[in-house]
């Protein structure tokens, strides 16, 4: 069977193979974040909240991920 395939320019490869990159990134972040949130509330139930607050923070921040709050 001889199908013919046409491939998209090289430029368009290029964008794919990036949005494909920044998915599987994505995808491995928010593992992380539900870790953390999931141990952050261990946490909180364990001690207090105010320390699983500030582990939250610090493990944000290895992450290099800024906590914004809006009130």
């Amino acid at each position: 069977m001889k199908i013919p395939i046409t491939l998209p320019k090289e430029s368009t490869r290029q964008k794919i193979t990036e949005k494909v990159m920044e998915s599987r990134k994505a995808r491995e972040q928010s593992k992380q974040l539900l870790e953390i949130a999931k141990t952050g509330v261990e946490r909180a139930i364990e001690t207090d909240e105010a320390t699983a607050t500030a582990w939250i923070v610090r493990q944000l921040e290895v992450l290099d991920i800024n906590l914004t709050t809006t009130t």
